[in-house]
């Protein structure tokens, strides 16, 4: 009776040794899937909002010093405006299609 309870218990675990040994590659492989979801669903949505960002003619090669601090300025600020509706649109619970819990 003892040997049937060792061996059985020596069996569960190997099977949970084996177990573990194959769920962490595999565990590994969609967490790498998943963030790089989230980057390319970032950089496209960061695209699109670029897309939107309609600075003056003169920020393409400003001539004065100060021109070129503000159309920095403005950049800046369409871009932590961006981040900002990104954390927002995540927190909510939106997610990226092909993104598994």
């Amino acid at each position: 009776m003892k040997t049937i309870a060792l061996f059985t218990l020596l069996l569960i675990g190997v099977f949970g040794v084996i177990t573990a040994l194959i769920r962490a590659p595999i565990a590994q492989y969609f967490a790498e899937k998943n963030a790089r979801v989230w980057t390319e669903a970032k950089e496209t949505e960061r695209a699109t909002w670029i897309k939107k960002l309609h600075l003056p003619a003169d920020c393409a090669a400003p001539k004065a010093t100060i021109r070129a601090l503000e159309c920095r300025n403005k950049m800046k600020l369409h871009a932590q405006t961006f981040e900002q509706n990104w954390a927002y649109k995540v927190n909510t619970g939106w997610k990226p299609d092909g993104v598994f819990n």
